[in-house]
């Protein structure tokens, strides 16, 4: 297991949520999708994307079948994060972040 450490709170992170759903993009769209766990600093909150398994669960993007499995993945995962080619903020206590809404 990582040890993993908050660089504002010196202190350890904990696992927050175990097994979440994450998909890999590129410039043409979601290309991967992993198993992964999610940490959390118990001081300040931040979390990160942590403990991915060894192989992805799917890197088959180009099957006929993938977009709509994809789409039943989402729907049923207990949370989904994305790990994109370029970076993005969407989240609401990013406001002033120049990345937030970015397109690629």
């Amino acid at each position: 297991m990582p040890k993993l450490v908050c660089t504002t709170c010196h202190c350890e992170l904990r696992p927050e949520t175990n097994g979440i759903i994450v998909i890999e993009t590129a410039s043409f769209g979601p290309y991967k999708v992993w198993n992964a766990d999610v940490w959390k600093c118990p001081g300040c909150g931040i979390e990160i994307v942590a403990g991915f398994g060894e192989v992805p669960i799917r890197a088959d993007h180009y099957s006929p079948d993938f977009p709509d499995w994809l789409e039943k993945v989402k729907a049923t995962a207990r949370r989904v994060e994305y790990d994109n080619e370029t970076p993005r903020c969407n989240r609401e206590a990013h406001a002033n972040c120049p990345l937030r809404n970015k397109q690629p």
